[in-house]
């Protein structure tokens, strides 16, 4: 491994991945690299696409030039000089000063691996652009169908979780797991939506006073509360159901390691969904955030529970099931 990918894969990594750091981290070595490349050049068209600083036009510009490097045919946009004001993070700041350096990276990725970030990236670099595209202005527009949000879920997160499954079977075959590869695709995938149906209630207040709203509906003219109070049940209850597959799926692994570094997202994430479901209106437009203590301690937690099979899967279950 090059100097520039053991700073790319810790140092960077570690300053743009927050607490799914250590998931990455903690995967045996033969996952982590291509797992943490694809995080890196997903976290830069992720970056591109929120910007304030840039107009829609030119970030589905940006946007398709990426997906086109990452496919092999172009280069990555020149990014080191871009100014994108106030709103990144010092450490998105220098990923995209050294997105090159990702695309070079990839170029040693062996062809099996190649594939699978190539393929994950088509869908998520897909979901972010007609993510730009599905919401042109601040004036409120609301996803037309429960299919339509299940294909952006699918696109943003849920392909993730089928990308997981494949680097998994690549890299270690049935001693990632003894099921079908199609069952765990399935599991994967629904483990990935519910993530990103998390997202999607975690950020719903200011979502919505954006003028985008992920929850199909007629709700033009009603207020952020009352839509809330119309939709949440619903999809809580919905985000809850996909979260029994990300039970399923830890529990169907072989490796402590893998059990850990897959059962920990989920573990964070059915605490901050009882968060969101047992504030108020008032605490829940400040955007519920689990606390770094209780980061820390969801940690520790997942590193004991790991070591047995059916660890992590019994406390997700059971967490599940107790709202």
């Amino acid at each position: 491994m090059k100097d520039f990918q053991k700073e790319l894969g810790k140092e960077l990594l570690a300053s743009v991945s927050r607490s799914f750091f250590l998931s990455l981290r903690f995967l045996p070595p033969k996952m982590r690299e291509s797992t943490s490349l694809a995080y890196l050049l997903a976290r830069i068209s992720d970056t591109i696409a929120d910007t304030e600083a840039l107009p829609k036009e030119k970030r589905l510009i940006f946007l398709s030039e990426i997906g086109s490097a990452i496919q092999g045919s172009g280069s990555f946009p020149d990014l080191s000089d871009m100014t994108f004001g106030e709103g990144l993070t010092e450490g998105e700041s220098v990923l995209l000063q050294k997105s090159n350096l990702c695309l070079e990276w990839l170029e040693s990725i062996d062809d099996i691996n190649l594939s699978s970030i190539q393929k994950v990236m088509r869908s998520i670099i897909k979901g972010q652009s007609d993510d730009l595209r599905r919401f042109p202005s601040n004036h409120l527009q609301c996803l037309s169908s429960k299919e339509e949000l299940d294909d952006y879920t699918y696109d943003v997160a849920g392909s993730v979780g089928v990308f997981w499954t494949e680097i998994g079977f690549n890299s270690h075959g049935n001693k990632f797991s003894e099921q079908e590869i199609e069952t765990m695709t399935e599991l994967g995938s629904d483990y990935g939506k519910a993530l990103q149906l998390l997202n999607i209630l975690r950020d719903f207040p200011q979502d919505f006073d954006n003028g985008r709203c992920y929850f199909p509906g007629q709700f033009y003219g009603s207020t952020s509360q009352k839509v809330w109070e119309e939709v949440s049940e619903i999809w809580i209850s919905r985000c809850r159901f996909l979260m029994g597959s990300a039970s399923k799926y830890v529990n169907l692994l072989s490796s402590p390691r893998v059990r850990f570094s897959t059962g920990l997202p989920a573990m964070i994430g059915v605490q901050t969904l009882d968060l969101i479901e047992e504030s108020d209106w008032d605490s829940f437009r400040t955007r519920l955030k689990i606390k770094r203590s209780n980061v820390k301690s969801l940690m520790f937690r997942a590193l004991i529970l790991s070591l047995t099979k059916k660890g992590i899967s019994n406390w997700l279950t059971k967490e599940i099931k107790a709202n």
